[in-house]
């Protein structure tokens, strides 16, 4: 008898070890799937901020089916070597940066040679040359921004919210992500700006890595 209740307690033991274990098991897997901001076990990742090249090409409005119907041939090098089209569906993906509005999307653009404009087509960072010839008009970013309401893009670490005396200067202020700004002057990597409170002060535009940090129109 007492070998019996012996093995029966060994038993038991086991069981309980390996009850606890999958208890734990289900717990850690209820528990991912309920953090903040996780999808399944995995956090959504952060959308890629646009690369700011040297400008963008700005699209003609939508007016009729022609438009509509907008392919641009992309090359390796201007006329040469064509990799692809770019059609109108394809130049969605960055409204959550430039804003909802009747024009496409405007298209950054990295380098240009004569009417040949060369701009990043995906989220990647890969580029091609295009020749929009009457489609498009290729604008400076300081062209761009001040003929547009602009915002710092939410999501940034929190130096990208401080409004400064000087570049680099004195925090006068944070703004909010997607607080309407209008832009007076840019600088390198900084742009003079007027906030909803009347404050003029300095922001950075652009990352270190070249990538914007802030958009236009509304989010």
């Amino acid at each position: 008898m007492n070998f019996r209740f012996k093995s029966l307690i060994h038993i038991c033991k086991d069981c309980l070890i390996d009850w606890c274990g999958r208890t734990l098991i289900v717990f850690l897997v209820f528990s991912a799937l309920n953090m903040p901001g996780s999808n399944g076990l995995a956090a959504s990742p952060n959308r890629m901020r646009p690369y700011t090249g040297i400008g963008v090409a700005v699209f003609s409005r939508m007016d009729n089916h022609e438009n509509m119907d907008l392919q641009l041939k992309l090359y390796e090098e201007p006329g040469l070597s064509r990799v692809g089209i770019m059609n109108s569906s394809r130049f969605s993906g960055n409204e959550w940066v430039f804003g909802l509005q009747e024009n496409r999307p405007p298209l950054v653009v990295s380098a240009r040679k004569g009417d040949w404009l060369q701009v990043f087509y995906d989220n990647a960072g890969r580029k091609a040359w295009v020749k929009p010839e009457n489609n498009a008009r290729f604008q400076t970013w300081e062209e761009f921004l001040k003929l547009h309401m602009s915002r710092v893009l939410p999501g940034l670490q929190s130096h990208f919210y401080q409004l400064r005396e000087q570049p680099d200067g004195k925090i006068l202020l944070a703004v909010a992500p997607n607080q309407p700004l209008k832009v007076l002057k840019l600088e390198n990597d900084w742009v003079m700006a007027l906030t909803a409170q009347s404050q003029i002060g300095w922001l950075r535009w652009r990352d270190v890595d070249g990538r914007l940090t802030i958009g236009t129109g509304n989010p």
